[in-house]
């Protein structure tokens, strides 16, 4: 039996944890401390967690929920003589960076946290033609304070991971908080695993989507199902005078169902099949309308014997950013949805 309203909570706890890519040891810990009393599973060589959940019935068809741990950010590349540090950033647009306040995981003789803020030229010094343009990498710094480079290299080494600094909350009627994408879909799987789900099923948590769905291409490897559905954090591009035709989709619109994406081509059937499952158990759903970005479902349907995919989102706003917004109901849509289809495609005599 579907028990919702829980997805809001581990959330919260998800968004504060931090796991820029190649850097998930925390997000993995919590989540194998949440999921191991409900299924068996393992822990592969590039990190992602693999798990089985029994089933009140045994499936006639593989199925494997997947969703990644990683969030974009930033990582140390070098330490100048003031003791700024010059950084990469892995998925947050430039645009949204400067003026940010960061915490950086400093690993020099031990690990500590260090306050850091993302700094820029100062707008008085600025020529009014660049103003308005969007900062190139080489321009920002993260100023930790420090008195010079030696001071900085008391704590710092490159190679080190930057988050931004970021408290889980609300905003109006809005979940607010870093990384929903896609912390939102890993505690929709978390949320199902506690449950007695009536077919058995896989669940793939994974690393490294951010730079290139490396987590995926091995997970998928391991399963081969035969179909893979992927619960994902998607840009909502909903308000700001974005022209109708460039909306993806709306916050409390419901669950967004891809058709496409610039890596995936979904089998029509399948699209249909979820709108029509969440239509016949009064759940809220919507397309995503706007062709853009793309998931793991690209591994999941290329590789390892090509699986049937479907992506289901969760609507966020400003994405990749500092401080995103997503809608606990249509959280709750995305669960409850991929719960329906597991029971649907186990009864349907489907390829």
């Amino acid at each position: 039996m579907y028990k919702g309203g829980c997805v809001l909570e581990l959330l919260k706890t998800l968004s504060e944890l931090n796991g820029v890519s190649g850097d998930e040891d925390d997000v993995r810990a919590y989540i194998l401390d949440k999921i191991s009393p409900y299924c068996t599973g393992e822990v592969d060589r590039l990190g992602n967690i693999i798990a089985f959940k029994q089933g009140a019935k045994r499936a006639s068809k593989k199925i494997v929920f997947e969703a990644h741990m990683d969030e974009t950010g930033h990582v140390v590349t070098a330490i100048d003589d003031k003791g700024c540090l010059h950084f990469l950033s892995n998925g947050v647009p430039l645009n949204v960076t400067p003026g940010k306040f960061v915490r950086v995981r400093a690993t020099r003789d031990g690990e500590r946290w260090l306050d850091g803020v993302i700094g820029l030229a100062p707008v008085h010094l600025t020529k009014k033609s660049e103003i308005s343009k969007i900062p190139e990498q080489k321009d920002l710094v993260i100023d930790i304070g420090a008195k010079n480079k030696k001071d900085a290299e008391k704590y710092v080494i490159e190679g080190d991971y930057v988050y931004f600094n970021t408290k889980a909350g609300r905003v109006g009627n809005y979940f607010k908080g870093k990384a929903i994408d896609d912390r939102v879909g890993c505690a929709a799987m978390i949320n199902m695993i506690t449950q007695d789900l009536e077919f058995d099923s896989y669940f793939a948590f994974c690393v490294q989507e951010e730079v290139g769905l490396k987590g995926s291409s091995v997970a998928c490897a391991a399963v081969k199902p035969d179909y893979a559905i992927i619960l994902e954090g998607t840009t909502a591009a909903d308000i700001g005078g974005t022209p109708d035709h460039k909306k993806v989709c709306n916050l409390g619109g419901g669950v967004a169902v891809s058709f496409a994406d610039k890596r995936t081509l979904y089998k029509p059937e399948l699209v249909s099949l979820a709108l029509e499952t969440a239509k016949e158990n009064n759940i809220t759903a919507q397309i995503k309308t706007y062709i853009s970005g793309g998931t793991d479902a690209a591994c999941w349907q290329h590789e390892s014997g090509a699986s049937n995919v479907l992506t289901l989102s969760v609507p966020v706003r400003y994405l990749h950013s500092r401080a995103s917004l997503a809608c606990e109901d249509d959280a709750d849509a995305m669960e409850k949805l991929a719960i329906k289809l597991l029971e649907k495609i186990n009864t349907l005599k489907l390829d």
